[in-house]
């Protein structure tokens, strides 16, 4: 199951949770709202300085 992250907008949250890619909101673990799935971007570090840039992890 892929790790996905969504954002309690009450609390103001971020959350990761292993779920399916049809799930588009979860329960906010810390004040029980409803917490909507986000994009999420990474970086990829390149050498010893981190000089990545952000990817969306499609595509080279």
């Amino acid at each position: 199951m892929p790790l996905y992250e969504f954002y309690c907008s009450t609390c103001r949250k971020k959350i990761e949770e292993l779920c399916g890619a049809g799930t588009e909101s979860i329960r906010c673990p810390s004040c029980g709202e409803d917490a909507g799935k986000v994009f999420s971007t990474f970086r990829t570090g390149k050498g010893a300085n981190g000089g990545g840039t952000a990817s969306s992890g499609c595509g080279g």
